[in-house]
């Protein structure tokens, strides 16, 4: 049986993550679980979102900040990692 279900996770540590206000948090995990979602039901992630200059995607965040993501869809469970976190610098 193979486990064709994507899933989300940050590609940095969690100490990282924990550093960026809530609200970016919130942000970012709400905009990945809909990409989850949407990988899901079959839309290719590597096509969501603004290409970047390499192969991730960015993806803008309500707040005005924005955030890039790598799939790897050849993990088991496949994997969409959120590589880089820019948060608006009015929440800093």
């Amino acid at each position: 049986m193979t486990d064709d279900r994507w899933v989300w996770e940050y590609a940095f540590h969690a100490e990282d993550e924990a550093g960026y206000p809530k609200q970016v948090r919130d942000e970012v995990k709400a905009i990945a679980d809909q990409i989850v979602d949407l990988a899901a039901l079959g839309i290719d992630p590597t096509e969501l979102g603004e290409p970047t200059t390499g192969t991730a995607r960015r993806h803008t965040l309500p707040s005005g900040g924005w955030f890039e993501t790598q799939s790897l869809p050849r993990t088991r469970p496949r994997l969409i990692a959120v590589v880089l976190v820019v948060p608006p610098p009015h929440l800093l």
